[in-house]
């Protein structure tokens, strides 16, 4: 990856970080049920996106595997620290079911840029080479 993306990729961590610093002191009410899941999700796969995109910029040719992958495994590992970290905060909690959409909103992000953006077809990323 180029430079300016490690700053945007530790830049958007920070920004997850504080966020889950941040305790919840009264009664969360949401825009429509499962709100907070589907923020989650946003908020990995655009995690998801711009590792992805550092990566298809970079002047490195990756295996489309390699490609694919490691984005989805930063945010698997990311939003895992995460959740671990919220334990530790007044009124959050560790919750699974966090972790899960943090990882399948960034794979529905990786896989609809391999299909729609990169132009990358999905079959490649099983090649065995």
């Amino acid at each position: 990856m180029k430079g300016r993306y490690y700053v945007l990729t530790a830049l958007y961590c920070g920004a997850i970080f504080w966020m889950s610093s941040q305790p919840v002191n009264v009664p969360t009410r949401y825009l429509f049920p499962g709100w907070d899941k589907f923020a989650h999700g946003m908020l990995y796969g655009g995690l998801a996106a711009l590792i992805s995109a550092g990566m298809h910029y970079s002047d490195r040719a990756w295996r489309p595997s390699v490609h694919f992958f490691v984005p989805v495994a930063f945010c698997i590992a990311y939003g895992l620290s995460d959740e671990i970290h919220q334990y530790f905060v007044p009124n959050r909690s560790c919750d699974p079911i966090d972790w899960i959409t943090d990882a399948a909103g960034a794979l529905a992000v990786q896989t609809a840029l391999f299909a729609g953006v990169w132009r990358i077809p999905l079959r490649s990323v099983f090649e065995r080479k």
